[in-house]
């Protein structure tokens, strides 16, 4: 009769060394073809996870054995109490570690943890989605988030015990579950965003000269870092906050239009409130069908670079003043490149994981020549 841990010995070894948080790569694929092979392996696999958390102190997952290690494992496994409950809804002073994996496992993003083994500190985890992917995570509270290409985000390892709060450097969706005794908060280089439970994006990437900030449910409080806001804003659903960080006091101007709003100009930093906007070109990166709102090529390319990790190289400044827009759904780059293609006078070369527009002379010629008929 088989008994629980009737398990092959490389998977064994993956599971502990992925539980403890030092799994290689190539471990983590044969330990994602074994999960999905049935049923079974994904509740064996869950229930393991548990029972590590439960019983694991963070010595433990710092310094194992690995034999040690599952034949823990395995007795409780085996034994008539072994259905226990999550670790984190017992045990709030365990290190909740393992969580996260089950998640980043199947989605393609890259977890680092830096352990002072000597110390004990909280500790930071940080995960990765790299050009040209995207990638979900779902954290021990029940939060979800999906980062878009090249976004990086870092949260200490005690997150959902002493606090929830998340440092981000890119593009990211927010889907927060309900804490009122612990504010989700979002934390990037000039301001920090905190919501309760709520649908937010945020774009925070490092080379960009602004932060953007787009409210789908609920409601969030931006505050800046240096302290020089007045007092916070609180956005509502529907509307977007662009803070510039070349400035250094709040800016705040809108109207009632769609998607519009009054711009003071200013040498200093600013926040600028548009109210009524459309969200769906704005969050639309991280599914299926990517809507894109007549953006201009100079912007759009950007984007681009991203999702496909490539570079672009323009043949003059004009080219980067055509607008394009339409919608998307799971194309190649080379795909995208000729829906373009359509809808401006301009052609492309591919070069490896460069990409070359150029002015098409004869497109243009047309143009000019339906202009004046």
């Amino acid at each position: 009769m088989n008994t629980k841990t009737d398990i092959p010995k490389e998977i064994k070894t993956s599971l502990v060394s992925y539980l403890s948080g030092q799994i290689a790569n190539e471990d983590l694929n044969i330990l994602d073809q074994w999960i999905q092979e049935s049923v079974e392996n994904k509740r064996l696999f869950d229930q393991i996870n548990d029972i590590w958390q439960a019983t694991s102190n963070l010595n433990q997952k710092l310094n194992f054995d690995a034999n040690k290690a599952w034949d823990d494992i395995s007795k409780q496994l085996n034994s008539p109490s072994s259905n226990i409950k999550p670790a984190w809804k017992i045990y709030s002073e365990l290190i909740k570690i393992a969580a996260v994996f089950v998640f980043a496992l199947f989605l393609g993003g890259t977890v680092f943890y830096f352990i002072d083994k000597n110390n004990y500190q909280p500790q930071t985890v940080e995960y990765v989605a790299p050009l040209g992917s995207r990638s979900f995570l779902k954290m021990p509270d029940g939060t979800k988030i999906w980062l878009n290409a090249g976004t990086k985000i870092q949260y200490q390892n005690n997150y959902g015990v002493d606090n929830r709060k998340i440092t981000l450097i890119g593009e990211a969706f927010f889907n927060v579950a309900k804490n009122k005794n612990l504010p989700f908060i979002v934390q990037t280089s000039a301001i920090n965003i905190t919501a309760l439970g709520t649908k937010f994006n945020v774009k925070a990437y490092a080379e960009e000269n602004s932060i953007e900030t787009t409210l789908i449910e609920g409601s969030v409080k931006l505050e800046s870092l240096d302290a020089r806001f007045k007092e916070p804003l609180v956005l509502s659903p529907n509307e977007k906050a662009v803070y510039t960080k070349s400035s250094r006091s709040m800016a705040i101007s809108g109207n009632k239009g769609i998607g519009k709003a009054e711009k003071i100009p200013q040498s200093k930093p600013s926040l600028t409130l548009f109210k009524s906007v459309d969200p769906k070109p704005i969050i639309s990166w991280k599914e299926k069908r990517w809507v894109i709102s007549n953006q201009k090529l100079s912007e759009l390319s950007v984007k681009l670079e991203r999702r496909y990790d490539v570079n672009f190289i323009f043949e003059n400044e004009r080219l980067k003043d055509y607008a394009f827009g339409g919608t998307l759904e799971d194309e190649t780059l080379e795909q995208v490149l000729e829906v373009i293609s359509f809808a401006a006078p301009i052609k492309y070369v591919i070069d490896k994981r460069t990409v070359y527009i150029k002015e098409d002379a004869d497109k243009i010629k047309n143009f000019k020549n339906l202009l004046m008929e």
